[in-house]
């Protein structure tokens, strides 16, 4: 399911700046409903923005965000929030369409948008993975049709050809 509430006033690139994932902007800016993407478990909550004024290094770079472990085994990265929703907490079931926040320019954003990302999913502090390693356009188009498309066989390749990169950190 596409990650903005209104995906028919949201865009996104082809391309993201240094490694893959995708900045989703909309037509409702600042505020706008963010959903998730998919039926899982809440994994990851952070509702304070550790990054203002830069500091808080890589791993708070998406300031106020949030990660669901999906009931495909995937990672769904959303960050840049301005706000979580109260009852999100980690081990939490959540269904697919569920409002979790508003969108925001937490971190090291310089406009409002949702960073959205797709990984595996790694037993270690992880932000080089979290932040995105397959690119999900292609998936973001489909669920914007509404054509549940899913990343798990694409993960599944990624993973198997970078089996040691969850316990490899990451220089940038």
């Amino acid at each position: 399911m596409f990650p903005v509430q209104d995906a028919a006033h949201s865009s996104f690139a082809d391309e993201h700046h240094d490694y893959p994932a995708a900045d989703i902007f909309t037509a409702h800016g600042c505020g706008a409903p963010l959903v998730a993407p998919v039926d899982g478990v809440v994994l990851e909550v952070n509702r304070v923005d550790q990054y203002k004024g830069g500091t808080g290094g890589p791993a708070a770079r998406g300031g106020i965000s949030l990660a669901i472990r999906g009931n495909d085994g995937v990672r769904y990265y959303m960050a840049h929030f301005r706000a979580l929703e109260e009852f999100l907490t980690p081990g939490l079931a959540i269904t697919a369409g569920t409002i979790v926040g508003q969108m925001g320019r937490t971190g090291r954003a310089g406009a409002c948008h949702l960073h959205f990302a797709l990984s595996p999913i790694c037993p270690n502090p992880d932000w080089w993975v979290r932040r995105g390693v397959i690119w999900p356009q292609h998936y973001l188009r489909d669920w914007k049709q509404g054509i549940e498309t899913s990343p798990v066989a694409e993960i599944q390749t990624w993973s198997a050809a970078n089996p040691d990169i969850c316990s490899t950190p990451a220089t940038n």
